[in-house]
């Protein structure tokens, strides 16, 4: 039988492990970001002026040209909203998993994989519901083509200038991509750690190492970005435009007009920011929330 976990301990080592992994792996997303919005033509649909340092490169190139232009710290623009939005939003996260968990799975059991398909889809849905105004933010700070001066001044513009829509624009795209990821994302995890605690106990040993179970977390990190991937580049130009557009048209105004390779834009960094972010979270999740439920 497992350990019942507390839901305000679950919350705690959710928000330190996102805190770490946010810190670490800013850099990542802000390239993405770039590189889903690098394009004069995408620039121009959103109805705000292109920045000349995001029309050429790759990922090397981008990485040397916001160092060149913004200096070492630009790598880590919109790490404000980053963490407004990863600290609370891991612990809620977290939260919301176990609670679900030990709702619907028996303490006697282990979660089958359409359990977990489905709790990691919905905690994921939920969480990014309720945070969704930050991460449309996030997204502004990070393409370069905005010049808010923090969060809270962000919010109130976009709220002024585009309403509650502005707040939410993106919603259904994020969801076809954070809720499928997150509950791909639990769905291997989970069958990956089983899998190595019945090679443990079949060998004699008591539990494997963390490295085994970082190793775990950044093979289905992998898996669930290669397949969730096209969404994050339509949420990404939904959510760095002023005009108001559906998932569904700036979908096929990408295809039409840039080619499906489009939709690959930023999978590099996403994937290896992803990976490593949901591998280093999950571990440090465990390990923290081992930690206080033995005090």
């Amino acid at each position: 039988m497992t350990q019942k976990k507390s839901l305000p301990a679950t919350f705690m080592a959710g928000a330190i492990s996102g805190t770490c992994s946010t810190l670490l792996l800013q850099p990542l997303d802000l390239v993405k970001t770039r590189l889903q919005v690098r394009t004069t033509a995408s620039a121009t649909s959103c109805g705000v002026a292109p920045n000349p340092m995001l029309v050429r490169g790759g990922m090397v190139a981008t990485f040397t040209t916001v160092v060149q232009h913004e200096k070492l710290s630009g790598l880590w623009r919109g790490l404000s909203p980053s963490l407004s939005r990863c600290v609370p939003g891991v612990g809620l996260y977290f939260t919301t998993l176990t609670a679900l968990q030990q709702t619907v799975v028996p303490e006697d059991r282990k979660a089958t994989a359409f359990e977990a398909l489905c709790i990691g889809g919905l905690a994921r849905s939920l969480t990014c519901g309720a945070l969704l105004p930050i991460t449309v933010v996030k997204t502004r700070f990070e393409s370069g083509n905005f010049q808010y001066s923090s969060v809270v001044g962000a919010l109130k513009n976009v709220k002024t200038q585009e309403g509650f829509r502005g707040l939410y624009s993106g919603c259904y795209a994020t969801l076809l991509r954070d809720a499928p990821f997150s509950g791909l994302y639990y769905l291997f995890y989970s069958e990956g750690k089983k899998a190595l605690d019945d090679f443990h106990q079949r060998n004699g040993m008591e539990q494997f190492h963390t490295s085994m179970q970082f190793g775990v977390g950044l093979l289905a990190g992998i898996l669930a970005c290669g397949i969730t991937h096209p969404a994050d580049v339509v949420k990404t130009r939904l959510q760095s435009q002023i005009q108001r557009s559906s998932t569904i048209s700036v979908a096929m105004q990408i295809y039409q007009n840039e080619g499906i390779a489009t939709f690959l834009h930023g999978f590099a960094p996403r994937v290896m920011r992803r990976s490593i972010n949901a591998a280093l979270a999950w571990t440090l999740f465990d390990y923290v929330l081992s930690q206080m439920q033995l005090k």
